[in-house]
């Protein structure tokens, strides 16, 4: 989530103004990127459509995982400490696809994704054993936990979305609808703020973290926020969502814009921490692969449990 093109601290008081063509090419690689985003969700989640199935859709959280870790734990490094990046990485997508196997029905009563997480954490602090200085050991053992839970179990919540329904024939459609809505919502957001922020923002959020991000970005990432979640539910009366009623869709509206502002303020504060502007350069118009989902792994997790809240089971 980002309200200018230019979203590095600037030495002064205020950052100085990105100029007009450099601006739009920016906004036009963000659109391509964003595009080419949402086509391989769309993808993934027909192909599982066509099959019956969750497995495209895990997959390809798997992969994601992989680029989220890697930069994660590249920002870490700028920060002197030693995670055991390859460790992570490796132990990342296997979590999520055991995740798919258990929710998929797996081999019960044995739980996979938690043998995997308890597989993560263990060998972690067993790697720190092997190394021969104790230099930043409880940090760096720490920090290759927290990756693994920030960069993996947060997003893996869309998996256990994707599983949703509001009633058994819905499946699965409701758990397609859901994932969808949560990504939209918060992007959308993300766009107002950048377009209404760009053009109008002066006041400044936090400039610590994010000198680009305006008070009037904010007003703008929810108004859209709020208009796309009407704007939906207007225009297909019949999708699962429309059964929470206007005060409980105006309210989770709300939730996706402010979490996704929150989850966005705290990559902020990694990268910041790390003297890095972007989390990577693998995704033109964004940076890395964190700068374009950050936002997104924190309302994934809250759009789950609002679901659970109101009515939502396994299927």
């Amino acid at each position: 989530m980002a309200e200018t093109a230019n979203d590095t601290p600037a030495a002064g008081n205020a950052p100085p103004p990105t100029p007009a063509p450099k601006r739009t090419r920016n906004l036009l690689l963000r659109a391509g990127s964003a595009v080419t985003v949402i086509a391989l969700l769309y993808l993934s989640l027909r192909w599982d459509l066509r099959n019956g199935s969750c497995w495209a859709w895990a997959i390809l959280m798997a992969f994601g995982s992989i680029f989220c870790l890697r930069e994660f734990y590249r920002l870490v490094v700028m920060c002197g400490f030693f995670p055991f990046s390859w460790f992570g990485i490796a132990m990342g997508p296997l979590w999520a696809l055991a995740l798919e196997w258990d929710l998929s029905g797996g081999s019960p009563p044995f739980d996979a994704s938690t043998f995997v997480m308890v597989v993560m954490v263990l060998g972690s602090m067993l790697l720190q054993l092997t190394r021969k200085s104790n230099n930043m050991a409880l940090g760096s053992v720490a920090l290759t936990i927290f990756g693994f839970i920030y960069c993996c179990w947060f997003p893996g919540f869309v998996i256990h979305i994707r599983h949703l329904a509001f009633t058994p024939a819905g499946w699965p459609m409701d758990g397609v609808e859901f994932v969808l809505a949560c990504v939209f919502l918060t992007k959308v957001s993300d766009i107002g703020a950048l377009l209404v922020g760009s053009k109008w923002g002066k006041h400044k959020l936090i400039p610590r973290l994010s000198p680009g991000k305006t008070w009037e970005g904010a007003a703008g990432g929810l108004l859209f926020s709020a208009l796309l979640m009407q704007f939906m539910v207007w225009t297909n009366p019949a999708m699962a969502l429309a059964r929470l009623g206007w005060p409980r869709l105006l309210l989770l509206s709300f939730l996706m814009f402010l979490i996704g502002l929150f989850g966005d303020l705290v990559e902020s504060c990694f990268k910041r921490n790390s003297r890095m502007k972007d989390a990577g350069a693998g995704v033109p118009g964004f940076g890395g692969m964190l700068d374009l989902v950050d936002s997104v792994f924190l309302t994934l997790p809250v759009m789950y449990y609002f679901l659970l809240l109101h009515g939502a089971k396994y299927v």
